[in-house]
């Protein structure tokens, strides 16, 4: 018997069994028990409003600025206390003052010339009441005269008086008249007199008010609370009518025009004025700030220098309506009431005139609204935007989605996701569908 022949028997034996045990049902269930999972961070998605938002960068200016200029010549004889760029004045207090020497005498002249214009048009009246006394007077004496000519005419008549009497009858009759006459137009004179009076006072009337003005133009105050931005002037200066001499910034608010771009406005226009009108383009230019006040629109101006950041309320005021040429900007007005108040922890400091801020208008939406956080937004090779998702069997799923306005870090979606669904917010890699993970809850601030 060939011994030889078994001994293959033992090799193929153990390869039977090899085989069995390698294709055996009990070595895919170890295998499927050992898949790897990669750990990600997930976000469960939860309908909220949406706070949206739009940043613009400006300058703040002061809203009223006032200029004071000489409006007489003279020497400057006082200022107001360490007038300089930067010192805070008063409503109405003294900022310039100029000599007065020569407008008090000024004055002094224009009233004594009243004096004298007055004194005239009391002696004209009472020259006419004098010249009507008298011509009542010199009328009766021309009645005796007249009658005494007609006597003497009828004397002359009968012949018993001779015609030198008559003569001289009428030469004095002749001569009352002409005195008569003559105190006539000395009354009907003194009207035009007076007119010519009057009008000499009004001129030194006017000349006095106008000596008054230049003096009172010698003392400059400030009409508002302010800060000295310019100064030109100094104690013992001779100014001239026109000069500057400094100028004054209120100081209870100023005023922020904010620089956005047009195309950034959907979130907040879309959140202000969801329900008001059926279609944007029926909002007038010119009522933009009313819509937006409509709609709950708060203005912030943002301050962010040297390491301190503070944030004050602030007011809409007006749309300047015009595109600028150079940045594409358009441009929107806010005020600030009392910047330079600081609030009781000291994190707000003064706003001052100058500083480069940041105005934020900023909504809510009206309606609930699912949003993300913007780096969890992935796009396709053909612009489609999607989302990474954990599925309910914590493997990786992708969803195609529709994006809506932009919200800070956050962005609104509209369609391809419901409340409740996980959101991959990391990048897994490989990122292929049916991927196991490890999901790791993470929240996300809605801002």
């Amino acid at each position: 018997m060939n011994l030889k022949a078994l001994l293959i028997l033992p090799p193929l034996i153990l390869a039977g069994f090899g085989y069995a045990w390698m294709t055996s049902p009990q070595d895919a269930v170890a295998q499927t028990a050992d898949e790897a999972r990669l750990a990600v961070r997930v976000n469960t998605v939860q309908e909220a409003p949406l706070v949206v938002s739009v940043r613009g960068f400006g300058r703040v200016e002061p809203v009223r600025s006032w200029s004071a200029v000489s409006q007489v010549d003279g020497r400057v004889t006082e200022t107001v206390d360490d007038l300089a760029v930067g010192t805070i004045v008063d409503a109405g207090a003294l900022l310039v003052q100029i000599d007065t020497t020569d407008y008090e005498l000024t004055v002094q002249k224009s009233e004594a010339n009243i004096a004298a214009a007055e004194a005239t048009l009391v002696e004209l009246d009472g020259q006419e009441e004098n010249s009507n006394r008298l011509l009542e007077i010199e009328q009766r004496v021309l009645e005796v005269t007249q009658d005494e000519f007609e006597r003497t005419q009828d004397l002359f008549d009968q012949g018993t008086a001779s015609a030198s009497s008559l003569d001289s009858s009428q030469k004095s009759l002749l001569a009352q008249e002409n005195s008569v006459v003559n105190l006539t137009n000395t009354v009907a004179l003194y009207p035009s007199q007076r007119k010519s009076a009057e009008a000499t006072l009004a001129v030194r009337q006017a000349e006095l008010a106008e000596a008054e003005r230049a003096l009172s133009n010698t003392t400059i105050t400030t009409p508002f609370r302010g800060r000295v931005s310019s100064e030109a002037v100094q104690v013992g200066q001779f100014v001239r009518v026109g000069e500057q001499l400094a100028t004054i910034d209120a100081i209870n608010v100023v005023e922020v025009v904010g620089a956005f771009q047009p195309q950034n406005f959907s979130g907040v226009i879309s959140a202000a004025l969801d329900g008001q009108f059926d279609d944007v383009a029926e909002i007038e230019a010119t009522r933009v700030i009313e819509f937006l006040r409509r709609g709950g629109v708060e203005a912030y101006v943002e301050l962010d220098f040297a390491g301190v950041f503070a944030r004050y309320p602030a007011e809409l005021m007006r749309f300047n309506g015009v595109i600028d040429d150079s940045t594409g900007t358009i441009g929107i007005a806010v005020h600030v009431k009392d910047p330079l108040l600081v609030n009781g922890q000291g994190d707000r400091p003064p706003l001052q005139t100058g500083a480069f801020v940041s105005v934020v208008l900023q909504g809510v939406t009206p309606d609930q609204s699912i949003s993300i956080p913007r780096a969890a937004v992935q796009q396709a090779d053909d612009g489609t935007p999607y989302v990474y998702t954990a599925t309910n069997e914590d493997r990786l799923g992708i969803a195609p989605i529709t994006v809506g306005p932009v919200a800070g870090d956050q962005i609104m979606i509209t369609e391809g996701l419901v409340a409740g669904d996980r959101v991959v917010l990391s990048s897994p890699r490989p990122p292929i569908e049916g991927l196991a993970l490890t999901p790791v809850e993470e929240t996300v601030a809605v801002q």
